[in-house]
């Protein structure tokens, strides 16, 4: 990922919330938010599903067991960011 998530995050909530006088944000910058952060979502998108074919190739195997807790830990950590991102991007579309 070339932005961090934070980052990207932090970009949506400031045209979310305009500190110039209440305007409406740019279209174009929203668009080009938008663009980035659909970006982003697939990409965790795509390492979710990489975790979770990993876990699935580990599970039952015992000698993998501190792969597999970090894998899961991992994964929730996606989820929850994935989840957040789309609440954000789904917001930020609405002002279009």
């Amino acid at each position: 990922m070339t932005e961090d998530l934070s980052l990207l995050s932090d970009r949506i909530r400031v045209l979310l919330n305009p500190e110039h006088g209440g305007t409406a944000p740019d279209s174009a910058a929203v668009e080009h938010t938008l663009t980035d952060g659909y970006a982003h979502a697939l990409a965790l998108e795509g390492e979710r599903k990489q975790a979770e074919k990993r876990i699935h190739s580990l599970a039952g195997h015992e000698e993998h067991g501190p792969e597999l807790r970090a894998l899961k830990s991992r994964l929730t950590c996606i989820n929850t960011d994935l989840s957040q991102l789309r609440d954000l991007l789904r917001v930020l579309a609405a002002t279009l």
